[in-house]
């Protein structure tokens, strides 16, 4: 049977109507699907790369502020005395009176004792803080706060002087090699005017003798 152009072109057609059905539901379709899945993917891997990289900026933060501190502890301790070294330190302050022209009265050193304050709390004003624990190294572990490396005692001082002998003598105790917090004050006038006397109640604080 002979068919004839026009319907041998009809048939082309219809072929390659059904061609371009069957790649588009079979072939093109499923790829669409796939360039669907596949771009979500890459969207989650891409957030999951962001927070990755948001830790790893806090965590480059947060030893940057723990080296600081860490820093900051070491230059406070070298004005922490081992408590064996506490008849030393007195005689320095002897002598820094004996300096500035003030006659000391009285210094009376109070008992070692642990520093004050509750677990996890800050440094109280006047102390220093204590060491900082290290980073955790792994997941699930709690940092444990640490119990503070260094003992106090109650020190009182007593010393005599005019207003500015006296003034040089707060800003030698200010400026002391070793770690000295004055928590009270108190001046009175003495005879002969102009002499006064200067009270002071501090706290200082030293390297226990066996430390872990």
């Amino acid at each position: 049977m002979k068919t004839s152009p026009r319907e041998r072109l009809l048939v082309s057609v219809l072929v390659t109507l059904a061609l371009a059905a069957g790649f588009y539901f079979f072939v093109y379709t499923g790829k669409q699907d796939e360039i669907r899945r596949l771009s979500a993917q890459l969207t989650q891997k891409q957030q999951q790369v962001a927070e990755m990289e948001q830790l790893a900026a806090q965590r480059e933060d947060l030893e940057r502020e723990y080296r600081a501190l860490q820093d900051r502890i070491q230059a406070i301790e070298a004005k922490l005395p081992p408590a064996r070294e506490i008849p030393t330190l007195l005689r320095q302050m002897q002598a820094v009176a004996s300096e500035v022209g003030v006659k000391m009265n009285l210094i009376r050193p109070g008992a070692l004792e642990a520093p004050t304050g509750q677990a996890g709390a800050g440094p109280r004003q006047g102390q220093p803080p204590a060491a900082a624990p290290a980073p955790a190294s792994g997941q699930g572990q709690q940092a444990q706060p640490a119990a503070p490396p260094y003992q106090q005692f109650r020190l009182e001082l007593s010393f005599e002087g005019t207003y500015d002998t006296l003034l040089s003598m707060l800003r030698r105790l200010e400026n002391f090699p070793r770690f000295i917090a004055m928590t009270q004050l108190a001046i009175s006038p003495q005879q002969p005017l102009p002499r006064l006397r200067l009270n002071v109640v501090s706290n200082t604080f030293v390297l226990p003798e066996a430390r872990p």
